[in-house]
C-alpha cells in the first residue's frame, strides 16, 4: 500500500528517514529515478540505507510503476520518492493513481518561484502541480510533517510580506 507519494530533488535524506517514515509508518521506501537507478554506485550507497524495518528500493519510473501494480495492496506501507514532478506525473500517467502528493524539496533557483523555504518552483513544474489538482491530487506542500503544509495554488513566500 503507497502510504506517501514525495516528490524531493534530494530523494533519499534525513528528513524522509526520520521524520516521514515513523510519520507514515512506512516499511518501505522506493526511490523512483531513471538516472540513479542507472548510476550503480549511487543506487548502492541508497540501498544501504535499509534496515530490518525499512526496504530501500532503487528503480527506474516505469520499473517502479510496474513494481507498485505488481505488488497490489501488499503488506509493506511504502513511501515513493521522486526527485521532479514531471517524474511523478509520468508515474501517475503509467496507470497508479494517488490522492495526495507531498512536495518536500524543489530547488529552480536561478528561474524559479519561492512557493514555501523548500520549494522553488518553475513554470514546468507549475503546469504540472495544477495538472494534479485538476485530477483530483491534493498537494501538500511542507519538507516535514510536523509543519504546516503551504497552501495550493501557492502564492510567493515572499507576497506578502509588506502588506498591512
Amino acid at each position: 500500500m503507497i502510504s506517501l507519494v514525495r516528490v524531493d530533488d534530494r530523494l533519499l535524506h534525513g528528513q524522509i528517514i526520520c521524520a516521514w517514515v515513523p510519520y507514515v509508518e512506512a516499511n518501505a521506501l522506493i526511490v523512483a529515478s531513471d538516472e540513479v537507478a542507472s548510476n550503480g554506485l549511487v543506487r548502492e550507497i541508497m540501498g544501504a540505507c535499509a534496515c530490518e524495518e525499512l526496504k530501500v528500493t532503487v528503480l527506474k519510473v516505469d520499473d517502479a510503476v510496474l513494481k507498485i501494480k505488481k505488488d497490489g495492496d501488499g503488506r509493506d506501507r511504502v513511501i515513493l520518492v521522486f526527485g521532479s514532478l514531471a517524474d511523478a506525473m509520468r508515474f501517475y500517467e503509467h496507470g497508479v493513481k494517488f490522492k495526495a502528493l507531498n512536495i518536500g524539496n524543489i530547488h529552480h533557483v536561478e528561474h524559479g518561484r519561492k512557493i514555501a523555504p523548500s520549494v522553488i518552483v518553475d513554470e514546468q513544474d507549475e503546469d504540472i502541480m495544477e495538472r494534479f489538482a485538476a485530477l483530483g491530487v491534493a498537494i501538500d506542500i511542507r519538507d516535514v510533517p510536523a509543519k504546516e503544509p503551504a497552501l495550493f495554488p501557492a502564492k510567493s513566500a515572499d507576497e506578502g510580506k509588506n502588506s498591512g
